[in-house]
């Protein structure tokens, strides 16, 4: 016997099950004890049921409305974390200073003659037009 055989025979006797299952529940009989048989008709009852209440297609966009609305943008909550934020970052570079002198002190790192006064411009002049275009943006998108 080769291994079609067996999936054959296999999903004959699944169709045979299925079968036997709808004629069952169509006829309104008592389980019969065979756990698959049972199986199959507790897959055919739960077919036959209407789904369940689905939300409605703007739900996503009302909940992020709603979301989006109810926060403040610059609420105390925001000003402490952020504060806190900078504590906990400025005390753990204070911290870990002293060990980062004697590996940084090995490396023998020694910065390029850049023009930084030019780069300082340059990194200005995209934050200022970065700021620009963002509230262009807000203002045309309505926020």
């Amino acid at each position: 016997m080769n291994n079609q055989d067996m999936d054959r025979k296999g999903l004959e006797q699944q169709a045979r099950l299925q079968a036997q299952a709808e004629l069952a529940e169509r006829q309104q009989q008592p389980a019969s004890g065979d756990p698959a048989l049972d199986s199959y008709r507790l897959v055919i009852r739960a077919l036959k049921q209407p789904p369940a209440a689905q939300l409605p297609s703007d739900f996503a966009a009302r909940v992020a409305a709603r979301i989006g609305f109810s926060e403040e943008p610059s609420s105390p909550e925001d000003w402490l974390m952020t504060g806190l934020i900078l504590v906990l970052a400025v005390t753990g570079l204070f911290y870990i200073r002293p060990v980062m002198v004697g590996i940084i002190g090995q490396f023998h790192l020694q910065l390029p003659s850049l023009p930084w006064p030019l780069l300082g411009a340059a990194a200005v002049s995209v934050a200022v037009a970065w700021a620009l275009d963002r509230g262009a943006l807000s203002r045309h998108h309505g926020r």
